[in-house]
């Protein structure tokens, strides 16, 4: 379970910094940060779970 929520995290970061790009390169500067927002809070939330999963396990 934990290898599974590890490799969600790694392909939504990865979706994420190319929507970053994409934005910034059209010059879309607060849909980049919004995105950019998304990503900081998704990943925490990840991390919280392995946090709460490795204490549980």
């Amino acid at each position: 379970m934990t290898g599974l929520l590890i490799a969600m995290m790694v392909l939504v970061n990865l979706g994420g910094f190319a929507s970053l790009l994409f934005s910034l390169r059209q010059g879309q500067l607060l849909a980049g940060l919004g995105t950019l927002l998304v990503m900081g809070l998704l990943d925490m939330f990840g991390f919280w779970l392995l946090k709460s999963m490795r204490e549980d396990g």
